[in-house]
């Protein structure tokens, strides 16, 4: 049996987050690691988790205390349930997920002797989220689990400055971990599947948009967007929203009262999301806070360039006038001319194109699973020569 390794999230519901957790376990056991997963209480897992338990072989438990909110109760019956299930199974490695799980998970780890306890963020929660207050209380929660755990993972160097800034951790304790991807599921995706479905012809430029439907995604920022892209062109562009949330039917009827009811087609949830990016030919991310934005991995392993606002960590994976555009937050109009431009100037578009192909396939799921190995086998070796681990 090999190194035992225990991961801890907040949820499985829909999302990046709970979709590299998923994939991240099973390419572990993969490589010999005997994997857990604990996880709070899910309405709308990611992926089917009998299928997954079945596939893979990795058991997925629930704890029915753990959850998003604050609640003391609750929160003090995790810690407890933590406790007692790390001590009795005894991971070599504890592995968090998400801020709650991870502010929670790392205390009780600690308290079990857990030798290895890393916590990934999956993008912070400092900007664009809560209120001041209360982003302020999140702030001081990471600074104290801070010294409960051995590594501290975030997904670009852009946000390990930012927690530096913060003072959240000591800078040889951050180590930055790019989300992967398994880019063959995007390049290799078979065209036209989506369009015919939706009876959009191959010669419509079609611009796509994937997300949650909350503030923090923007939406009404990319139907702004649309109603000026529609006023462009009289015909042979149109666009897509894949996703669900508390806005959908809100972004519904204000597309329906703009009259963009045959240019905007809104997917809802899709699994079927390599399909999507290879019909669509651009992709548009309004979010107010990104923490790496996978949904541009993605449109880029899928050869299309993304237009983007410039925030958290997306620098790192857009590069401006190369693989695409970024602009400042909410300009609506910078956002439709660098649409319209690519539309009119097809060579400048298949440039973007290859350049964001070839910048994708830096971020393959297999090039995150070794640099999370070596992050494990770092703090490991640490402890064994501070004479702290002692198993084979």
């Amino acid at each position: 049996m090999g190194k035992k390794i225990i991961h801890i999230i907040t949820r499985l519901d829909k999302g990046g987050s709970a979709d590299i957790v998923l994939k991240l376990s099973a390419e572990l056991k993969n490589r010999g690691y005997d994997v857990g997963i604990l996880s709070g209480l899910t309405t709308d897992p990611v992926a089917d988790i009998e299928g997954f338990t079945k596939k893979t072989g990795i058991e997925i438990k629930f704890i029915p205390y753990l959850q998003r909110n604050i609640n003391p109760l609750k929160d003090i019956q995790t810690f407890l349930y933590l406790f007692k299930l790390l001590r009795r199974e005894k991971p070599l490695i504890a592995h968090l997920h998400t801020s709650k799980a991870g502010f929670i998970g790392r205390l009780a780890a600690k308290l079990a002797g857990v030798k290895c306890i890393v916590y990934t963020t999956h993008g912070h929660i400092f900007y664009g989220y809560f209120s001041r207050i209360k982003t302020r209380l999140f702030i001081n929660m990471e600074r104290l689990a801070s010294f409960f755990c051995d590594a501290i993972t975030t997904l670009t160097e852009k946000e390990k400055r930012e927690f530096l800034n913060l003072n959240i951790a000591k800078k040889c304790k951050i180590i930055p971990v790019p989300n992967g991807l398994d880019i063959s599921l995007f390049s290799e995706a078979k065209k036209g599947t989506i369009r015919r479905e939706l009876g959009i012809n191959d010669e419509t430029f079609l611009i796509g948009w994937v997300g949650r439907f909350e503030p923090v995604k923007g939406p009404d920022i990319f139907l702004s967007v649309c109603k000026k892209l529609h006023d462009m062109f009289n015909n042979g562009v149109m666009a897509v929203m894949a996703g669900n949330g508390a806005l959908f039917d809100d972004i519904r009827k204000k597309r329906d009262m703009l009259g963009l009811n045959k240019f905007l087609l809104l997917l809802g949830y899709r699994n079927d999301i390599s399909p999507l990016f290879a019909d669509i030919d651009i992709l548009v991310l309004t979010s107010l806070n990104e923490g790496f934005g996978m949904v541009i991995l993605e449109s880029m392993a899928a050869g299309k360039p993304v237009i983007s606002h410039n925030v958290g960590g997306v620098s790192d994976l857009i590069v401006d006038n190369a693989t695409g555009y970024m602009v400042k937050k909410g300009d609506i109009d910078a956002i439709a001319n660098h649409v319209k431009y690519l539309i009119e100037n097809r060579d400048i578009y298949n440039s973007l194109s290859v350049n964001a192909y070839n910048l994708a396939i830096k971020y393959s799921l297999s090039e995150m699973v070794s640099k999370f190995e070596e992050v494990y086998n770092s703090v490991l070796s640490a402890a064994k020569y501070n004479g702290g681990y002692s198993r084979p």
